[in-house]
This record gives C-alpha cells, structure tokens and sequence, in this order.
C-alpha cells in the first residue's frame, strides 16, 4: 500500500478523514464512533467529533482583518485608520509582528492566512491590512500579522510603494518577502529596489552624520525570502537544512554593485533566511492556492511547518534600546511615522521611541484588569475602542524625500556586526562651562557597539602642550582627526574619542582618548579637571601624560592630579569616600593602566654624571625620593611616590621640536619631510610601543573589555560624579557584571537556540529519548562556552542558575516538538494504513459470518506494517495503542455480530481482546517510566557538564589572577629594591607588608576551597532549579563540604 499522504480521494473520504483527530492521538476522547443499522447504506457510517468549545479572547480572536494604512490614488497621500489603531491599543501584552511584503499574484495573503490557522482571511485590497491574534505558541504575546498589497509588474508609484515598505519594515519583528520562483531565483530577490532607500529615510540616531548602516542592522527585524512555486530540488533542499535556511549560503557570487538590493538585504538585515514552498495544490499545478476544503501537497504541508515554527518562535517586536512594545506603542509609533514621512522628515528612530517613552508609560506584559486598575490609557483606550470604524485621517506623504547625511564612519563589510573605523573623532563626556559632566549618548551608543575587545589610550596633560597630534599619530592620520588649534587657547573640551581597527592586534578596537587641558585660565573654575584625569585613569588601558620641557619640580607640581587620585577614587564599595581603610596601592594596580610620560620639546642632552642614559633612566632619576621628613621632603616626595606606587608599569618618551617656530601653528598641514627627521623617528618609536605594548582594557580577575562594557563603565562612572559621590570601581565592576552576565545568559539560549535550528528540522522525530537527549548536550554544550566565555563575578551562580533554568525550560520545549512530530507521523501512517480496513467496514464486510477473524487478521496485518514504517519516534507504541483503543468499540460489534461464533467464543475472544489491550498499555506505561528515568539521569549530566565548565572557568581564572598576582610582586619587589638602594628602609619596609599580603593572598588562591566552594554553590542553585535533582544536589554539596573540611 502506498504510505504517501496525497492520494486523491472522494470530497466525502476527505471529509471523514478531516473529522479524524490529527497530531495529537487523543482518538478516543475525540472521535465517538457509530456504528450503520441495518438498512443503512455506507455513507452512514461516520465518526463524530465530540464538541470542544473555547471561549475566545475579546481582544484578539473577536477582531476580523482591518485596513490598518490606505493610500488614497487621487492625492498620493496615505491616511491611517483611527479603528485600527483603536483595535491596536487594546492589546497590552508583547506582540509579536509579521508582515508581507511581495509582487502581486505570489500568494501572500494565502501565507499569512496560513500563519494564521484560518482559510480565508486577509482581502486583496489596497494599503496595509492588521490581523490580531493570540499567540499560537506564545500564551504571554499578541499575535499582529500585517498584509501590504502587491507591488505590480511594471513601475508603479514607487514613492508610494517605498513608503508602505518602510511601515513594514518598522513595525514587524519578522518582514516576509514573498515571491514566485520564475527564472533565475536571484532576480526575484533583485525586484525589492525598495530597500535601498532604507538608509536614507530611516535613521537611528538625530544628526547622524555618519553611514548608519550597521545602526539599522541593530533594530531592523529578521528577513525571510519565501520563495514559492520552487521546482523539486534535492541539492538546495539539502543546503538550506544544513545552514539552518541562511539565506547568504543560497544567493550566487557577490554582487557587483554595493547597492543592488541583495547586497543591500546582506548588509541592512541582521538575521535573513530562506524558505522554499513547492506548489501548495495536491496535483503539484499552478495556479490559485487550493480553498480549504481541498487538501494541501503534503511537500508544501512540511515546509510551511517549517517556516511556521521559524517565524512564530522569534522574540516579540522591540524598539530602539531593545525595549519590548505593546499595541498602545505600536499604534503611537506608526503615527509618528506617518506624520513625520507627511511632513518630509526623516524618521529619527531614537527620537520617537525617547519621545514616546517619555510621554507615556509602556508598561508591558501586566494582565488586562476589568476592575479598573489598569493604567489609565490603556484603560481608556480599550474602553472608546469604536465598533464602527471613524473617518480615517489623512497625513499627506510628499513625493520627495531629504538628502542623506555625511557619511563619518566607515562602512562594515556585509554580515558582520562589528562596526567600521570611525573616520573622525566625537566628544564622548562634555564638560561645558558651568554645567556638570555628561554623556553624550550618541558617542556612548556608538562605543557600545563595539563588540570586540579595546584596547583604551588616554592621553592627559596641561592645555596647549601637542596632546591631540601624538594621538593623530597613533591613529596613523597625517591631516585631520583630533583638532589641534593653533592658539593659546585650549581646542578640546571633556573627553573626545576616536575608534578605529587596532594596527597590530587582529579582531581588536583601538579607542583613543583625548582628554580636555588641564589647568585651562580661561575656565575660572577648574574643579572638572581632576575629574577629567581620574575618568582617564579608569577608563584606559594606557594613559600618556604630555608635558614639555623637562621632568622637574615644576612638571611634578603640575601633575598634582595624581596625588588627589584616592580622594576622587575608591575600590572599596564600603565607607563614604576617599581612600578606604586597608585599600594599599595593590589594591588599585588592580585597575590602573600602564603609564607613559611623554616630554615634549626636550633640550636636554640624556646624560647623567657624565654618562649616556636612556629615557626610562631618565624618567626614574626625576622621580628619586628626596630623605628627610621635614614638609618641604614631604612636598617634594608626594607626587614621586604616588607615581611610583599607583604606576609602577612606567615609560618614557622625549620629543624634541618638531619644527621652526614659525611652522608650528601649521602643524598637521605639514608634510613628512617638513619635520625634524629625529622628532619623525622619536614619534614612530613612540607609536611602536604603544601598538605593540599596550594591552586590552581588563578589569581585576583579567576579564577582558569590550567596547559595550567600556561604555555601560563610562556610564556608571559620569552618574556616580554626577551624583556628588565618589567613583567606586569595586561597585563599578559589580554594575557591569550584572549587565554583562544576563547578556550572557541570552547569547547563551541564542547559540543553543541556532545549534538546534540546524539539526532539529532534519532529526526530528528521533527514534529514542537518548538520541533526543544527545542532541539537546550538543546544543547546551555549546551554549555553556558561550556563557562561560562572556560570564564574569558570577560568584552566587544566580546567573548560571538562570540559564540552567532557560535550557531546561528549552529542552522541555524539545521534548514537546519531538512527542509532536512522533505523534503527527503515527497518526498520518495509521490513517494511510487504515483506510482499505475504513473502506471494508464502510461496505460492511466484516459483518458477515467470519467477519472477526477476516477483521482480525486485516487488523493484526495494519500494525505488522504500521511496525515495519521507519522515523516514526517515540510515540509508536502510544499512538498506536490509542488507535486501537478507539476502535475497539467497532471490533466488539463486529465480534458480536458475527454468527459464525458461538457465546462461548465470544466471550472468549473478547476476553482475550482486554488482555492484549491491557498488555499494550503496561508495555507504554513501562516506556514511560523508562523515559522518565532517562530524563531524569538527563539532569545528572546536565549537571555535571555545568560542574565541569565552570572548574574549567575557575582553573582558568586562578591562572590569571595568579599571573596578574605575580607581576604586581615583581612591580613591588622592584620598587622595594629601589627603596632600599635610595635609602628609605621605612617606605621599604612598608612595601613588605604590602608583598607579604600578595603572597598570602596567593596562598588562598592556590588552595582547593578556593574553587570547591564555588562548585558547592552551584550544586545549590541546581537543586533549586533543576526538577527532581534535590537529592543528588544535596548529597554533591555534603560531599564537597566533607572535603573542604
């Protein structure tokens, strides 16, 4: 028999087959049976699903499709329906927004009635059509699908078009592009012109001067190319299910122009996939969809399965700052839009979600409440929802549109999401007379979309000494750049900050710093600049203090920032300010960066007693201690002994003129060969080291920056100066860990999330929980490296806690789709299997002297094959039992009515019918329990893998706190036998307190405990997040606790 599902069949076959439960193998509390009377022909015998009433939802299920956006042809304006928006307003938990978008006649409408579990639905009218909906998978989101009429063959009002492009694009979290496979693939994908208009209608930030193609790739939604009517073919078929249906792995060679549509798609879209449908009618022709009465191709069944799970498990519909909306703020966010397009203004995506966010409260996700408490707005607006839909407004959508801005940042190259260079400096902290410190938000979001690791070079120093062009330098810019002035007056203001590729480390951002001049006289009041210094003590890696002249008295006096550095800093979280009880110099070498003095305008000859020095000696002789303990030694030695306690990584490097006098104030116009050849030497040397020497931005425990966390640092560091306190970077570190770890934790379910998006749609249904369980440890296997590579100061394990939770919660999901997918083949091969046996009881057949045993012996036959039918999963046995179960009842009144049988017979068969029933169901029932067993030592393992990557953590991380422990003994031993040969045994003396504690902190580190006791907590959070894992938690932390003691 052919065990294919499409055969073709009489509408009655059909419909008897529809009223069958599908998917599910509740057969019997579904389906009750009836069996013919006598005298009845075979149309009467039919099974009749038992009613199964639900209360719909008022604020969804109630609505019918409504025209949500309408252009009006007589006047080329769209106008915007206030009924729609009311139905909008009314939904006030996330929704999640998938929108159409395609040429006519490719059956758009027909897919999103099928996303939408109906038959017909959307109308083939003009504009934007919104259908809301409960989430089929998803109880806490709304469902908002969005239908746009078809662009036409030939060019029609593509102002028109691109405008309804740009609203789909805005409001969906999933944008559909919907064509017919007709010719080369590639050409289809061509015809959407319209995105390239994207980046200059939409910005995401106010005055972007830059190229805000990488901005938009950050809040535009997932792409996904349907492409229908596609040919059998087994190679694309195969492609597109190893690379999890990645659109890029399917398009030809690069396209030669950066601006086709295409390459457009590449670079604008963050996520973009490809799903292939064969023809949906069951003879495989073309033509209009089948109606719902007919049967669909079995082919276009499983591919829309496919794209269904796809589009409906993707995360609800945000907004600028990743922030969740609801219907209240979809429905002000289009008007917005709209006004702003009717008055020729570019939509500015920060501005209106700051905008809205300001003027309303968006609280997302609490439980409609019909006493009234709900927030007033949404209350109102739910309440004046019209029943009978308003005069629409119109907004007059001009048919020109504004200029794109200049371009300042390089483009990123297509698929990735690292950021290009920045190709001129921005002000990253204004300081501005009279005012306090602040961020500017457009350099901070720029800085926190870097992802790499950065390596940070501050430069600080008196105004008007050559800070900007040493940095000018280091940025490998002859001309432009950081400005330089050429004046008295001092040209930089706060901080400014350039980013660009590192020159020497690969996958590394170069972030350099140019902080405003200290000790500016036109300023008055001077009480930012020691908070400019110590924002440039924290934030860099490397921090260059630029001076001229020469190392002395005065020059030392001048850095006086250095020694109020413990009263504008503090490591300790605990006390009021200032410098905390028990806080040594150790303590912030933890932070600080490795120092550079670079002496501008040398004169000097390096010689010292009549013999060459270098600079470094140099540096080291100015800052030799003077004995004595009178207040003027005092004076003298503080600054000398801040520098050489806080900075014991020192450098130096002299520069002499760089040019003639009259030169100088044409500085960055002058030519290679206009300058000095030795000050070209002396700045080449000096970048040199910089490049090679300086580290990435880490913080205590040798947990590397990133651009992102060296913004939400800067953040942290301006509100707490803001606020009047004291920066505290214990607290600071322990901020940006809480941000960084919940980042982790959905990096983490995202990678788990793809890894099972590339095997799961070939794999499942899996033949045995193992197998399923097998593939859920590869997934979370590779979801701990994540978490773990980007986890830092998780030190109660709540966040690993969180994600053992997600990843259960994740395979629990898995087992449901795999129990689904058994369930779905089980029962479509018993229906295929079954149907001669349904044909002969339909003819009555079996009711016939000798009808129970030819019943029999057909049946018995059904379930050798049913048995034989490979890839049916894990609900084999329970699905078939369940079928047999629900026609029993038709085999009794067989058994009864065939008088071959005598009673004795009889009772003997049906006897014997429970016994082979009941064995049945102990042979599931042990299945079960079995399974369960499984599962539950499934979370033993899942233990133990988070057991062994996190030892593997901690390994690691006491091997770099051990490391970062032993060059701050050498940096202090060095000091110390520096002391000693200068003479000052008291201050030696001091720095042996300050080693031995070193060495005993060492000594803690070394100890089993220190990673023990680590482990132990994390058997703690297992036990509580982990269902059924109490005991064996309990008896890990005993045993842990036995060895620890």
């Amino acid at each position: 028999m052919d065990l294919t599902l499409g055969r073709e069949e009489s509408a009655e076959k059909v419909k008897a087959k529809a009223s069958l439960p599908t998917a599910r193998g509740h057969f019997s509390a579904c389906c009750t049976p009836t069996l013919p009377e006598p005298g009845l022909n075979q149309d009467s015998w039919v099974l009749s699903p038992a009613p199964q009433p639900r209360a719909p939802d008022p604020h969804t299920e109630a609505m019918e499709p409504v025209c949500l956006v309408e252009p009006v042809p007589s006047s080329g304006t769209l106008r915007v329906n206030p009924a729609a928006l009311g139905l909008l307003r009314g939904l006030t938990r996330p929704l999640h927004v998938l929108a159409v978008f395609g040429p006519r006649g490719t059956g758009k409408s027909f897919l999103m009635d099928q996303l939408a579990g109906q038959g017909e639905g959307f109308p083939c009218s003009p504009g934007i059509w919104v259908w809301c909906l409960p989430h089929p998978t998803q109880p806490d989101q709304a469902l908002v699908l969005l239908d746009t009429e078809g662009f036409p063959e030939q060019e029609g009002d593509k102002t028109q078009l691109s405008r309804l492009f740009l609203l789909n694009v805005l409001l969906s979290s999933v944008l559909v592009y919907n064509t017919r496979s007709e010719g080369d693939p590639q050409r289809q994908l061509d015809r959407l012109t319209y995105v390239r208009d994207l980046p200059r209608l939409v910005q995401v930030l106010d005055e972007c001067s830059w190229e805000n193609s990488f901005l938009l790739s950050s809040v535009l939604p997932n792409f996904v190319w349907c492409l229908r009517d596609v040919a059998p073919d087994p190679c694309l078929d195969e492609m597109l299910e190893a690379t999890g249906h990645e659109l890029d792995s399917a398009l030809s060679s690069p396209q030669d122009l950066e601006d086709s549509p295409s390459s457009c798609i590449q670079r604008l879209f963050p996520c973009r996939k490809l799903f292939c449908f064969c023809s949906p009618r069951a003879d495989g022709g073309h033509g209009e969809p089948p109606s719902p009465a007919d049967q669909l191709h079995p082919t276009f069944q499983e591919q829309m399965g496919r794209f269904k799970d796809y589009a409906l498990s993707r995360s609800p519909k945000t907004v600028v700052g990743n922030r969740v909306v609801d219907g209240t703020f979809l429905a002000d966010f289009l008007e917005r839009v709209v006004d702003l397009l009717s008055r020729d203004k570019p939509v500015l995506l920060s501005e209106i979600c700051n905008d809205l966010q300001e003027g309303d409260d968006y609280s997302v996700g609490y439980p409609t409440d019909t006493t009234g408490d709900a927030p007033p707005r949404r209350a109102a607006a739910s309440a004046a929802q019209p029943s009978v839909p308003d005069p629409k407004r119109e907004c007059v959508v001009p048919l020109q549109m504004s200029q794109p801005a200049l371009p300042v940042l390089a483009q990123a190259a297509p698929g990735t999401a690292q950021p290009g260079a920045m190709e001129e400096p921005m002000c990253l902290i204004e300081n501005r007379p009279g005012r306090e410190l602040q961020l500017n938000q457009r350099a901070l979001s720029l800085l926190q979309s870097f992802r790499q690791p950065v390596v940070v070079v501050a430069i600080a120093g008196l105004y008007r000494t050559g800070k900007s062009y040493l940095l000018n330098r280091l940025a490998s810019k002859d001309q432009g750049g950081f400005s330089l002035g050429a004046t008295v007056q001092s040209h930089t203001k706060g901080i400014w900050m350039w980013c660009l590729p590192h020159p020497r480390r690969a996958c590394h951002t170069l972030v350099l710093l140019d902080t405003e001049g200290l000790g500016d006289v036109e300023k008055g009041d001077t009480k930012n600049d020691a908070w400019i210094f110590a924002l440039a003590v924290l934030l860099s890696s490397t921090l260059v203090y630029n001076s001229l002249g020469t190392i002395n008295q005065c020059a030392l006096e001048q850095l006086h920032y250095v020694t109020e550095l413990t009263e504008h800093i503090k490591v300790k979280a605990a006390g009021e300010g200032g410098r905390q009880e028990g806080e040594d110099s150790a303590e912030f070498l933890r932070f600080f960066p490795a120092f550079v003095w670079a002496v501008r305008d040398f004169t000097l000859q390096l010689e010292l007693d009549g013999r060459e020095i270098t600079e470094d000696e140099y540096l080291e002789n100015g800052l030799k201690l003077k004995p004595g303990s009178s207040q003027r030694a005092q004076l003298y030695n503080l600054p000398r002994e801040c520098i050489r306690q806080f900075f014991p990584a020192r450098k130096c490097f002299v520069f002499i003129q760089p040019a003639g006098r009259r030169d100088l104030p044409r500085l960055e116009e002058l030519q290679e060969d206009e300058l000095e050849p030795e000050f070209s030497e002396q700045v080449a040397r000096f970048c040199h080291h910089i490049w090679e020497t300086s580290k990435p931005k880490t913080i205590p425990g040798g947990h590397v920056v990133t651009g992102a966390m060296l913004g939400n640092l800067a953040m942290t560091y301006v509100d707490t100066i803001r606020s009047g306190a004291v920066p505290c970077m214990e607290s600071a570190v322990l901020a940006l860990a809480q941000i960084e770890n919940s980042a982790a934790v959905g990096e983490a379910v995202a990678v788990y999330e793809e890894q099972l998006a590339r095997q799961v749609v070939v794999l499942l249904p899996t033949e045995s929980v193992p197998e399923l369980l097998e593939l859920h440890a590869q997934c979370e296997r590779e979801a701990l490296r994540a978490f773990m590579a980007r986890t830092f100061k998780d030190d109660d394990r709540s966040f690993q806690g969180e994600l053992m939770h997600r990843l259960e919660e994740q395979k629990q999901e898995l087992y449901r789709r795999n129990e689904l997918a058994s369930s779905d083949r089980c029962t479509a091969i018993l229906l295929e299997l079954s149907d001669e046996m349904e044909d002969q009881i339909g003819q009555r057949v079996y009711l016939v002297p000798g009808g129970y045993q030819h019943f029999q012996n057909d049946r018995q036959q059904m379930v050798e094959r049913y048995r034989q039918v490979p890839g049916k999963g894990i609900k084999a046995e329970e699905v078939l039992q369940e079928f047999l179960q629900s026609k029993e009842a038709v085999a009794q009144t067989i058994l009864q009515t065939d008088q071959a049988l005598t009673e004795k017979e009889k009772e003997t068969a049906a006897e014997r019918a429970r016994a082979e029933m009941a064995e049945r169901e102990q042979e599931v029932l042990k299945q079960k329990e079995a399974e369960l067993q499984q599962k539950l030592e499934d979370q033993d393992r899942s233990y133990q893998e988070n057991l062994r990557q996190l030892e593997e953590k901690l390994e690691d991380e006491r091997k770099k706190l051990l490391e970062e422990q032993g060059k701050m003994m050498d940096q202090k031993l060095k000091e110390q036998e520096a002391l000693l040969r200068e003479g000052f045994r008291e201050e030696a003396r001091r720095l042996e307190n300050e080693i031995r504690g070193l060495q005993q902190q060492n000594e803690e580190i070394q100890k089993p405990s220190w990673i023990q006791s680590a482990l132990g907590t994390l058997g703690d959070v297992a036990s509580l997040v982990l269902p059924g894992f109490v005991g064996k938690a309990a008896g890990v932390v005993t045993n842990l606790v036995r060895r620890l003691f």
